[in-house]
């Protein structure tokens, strides 16, 4: 269920609208997006892949009760975001009652910044090593498809990417601001669902922040956190670069999860 706060749903899609369009006139042009991610999805460990054995299925437990929880900042004025993790939420499960796992083992992004000029700044651990990674709005390739679906109670369609492997979204013109959680953004509307092998992103709440300032302040302190670590030049990349690595880890996870090669539907 997606939570629109301070007024009506049919309201706060006509708010939203008004707002960018008027960004400049309105109080509060900062929209904060919360979304919920999970480390499971149909790639990497389904429903099926659970009844095999004891084993998976309480590795299926565990990953189940893990949440990542990311908040999308949006500003109306400039359309510059910043994707930032918020928390991470683990239940213990039983036979896990000890571990120390706080977060997805794969793949974590810790924060994703867009500018005004459509450039993309991502810090991302993967497989227990940091990124940082520079790339732009454009660097993943999308399919329109025809498919739509309603998700709490807004018309999608599905986008599937090009030059990524097992990666769809669901975006919404009903929310038109093209953006989405980290780099997944460039579809005519707001990104509300994403799978791919890593993980699942759901859209669970919508909302206006009043200050300005406490947006910009964030954005601030990550993009000079970022710069600084691109100047040491340790653990940098062009964001096309680590699109095909992972692309390429995603291939290889898969076969030695499922004994098989990825086959595109």
């Amino acid at each position: 269920m997606i939570h629109f706060f301070n007024c009506g749903y049919i309201f706060t899609l006509i708010l939203f609208s008004y707002a960018i369009s008027n960004a400049q006139q309105i109080e509060t042009p900062i929209v904060k997006i919360t979304y919920a991610s999970s480390p499971i999805s149909q790639y990497n460990m389904s429903k099926d892949d659970m009844m095999e054995s004891s084993s998976k299925a309480s590795v299926y437990s565990l990953m189940q009760g893990i949440t990542d929880y990311y908040s999308l900042y949006i500003n109306l004025e400039d359309r510059s975001s910043l994707y930032v993790l918020d928390s991470t939420e683990q239940k213990k499960v039983r036979g896990w009652e000890i571990s120390s796992t706080t977060a997805s083992p794969v793949d974590t992004v810790l924060f994703s910044i867009k500018t005004p000029k459509e450039k993309t700044f991502k810090h991302e651990w993967i497989m227990n090593q940091t990124f940082f990674t520079e790339g732009k709005v454009g660097d993943l390739k999308w399919e329109l498809t025809d498919e739509e679906k309603n998700i709490s109670g807004l018309k999608c369609y599905r986008a599937i990417s090009k030059n990524y492997p097992m990666l769809s979204v669901w975006y919404t013109k009903e929310i038109p601001v093209s953006n989405g959680p980290g780099i997944y953004q460039g579809l005519p509307g707001l990104i509300v669902s994403v799978e791919d092998f890593f993980r699942t992103i759901q859209l669970i709440e919508v909302e206006y922040i009043k200050s300005v300032e406490t947006f910009k302040k964030l954005y601030n302190i990550k993009k000079a956190f970022f710069s600084e670590k691109k100047e040491n030049g340790k653990n940098f990349s062009e964001e096309p670069i680590l699109i095909l690595k992972k692309g390429d880890l995603a291939r290889s996870l898969y076969e030695y999860t499922h004994g098989k090669s990825y086959r595109k539907n």
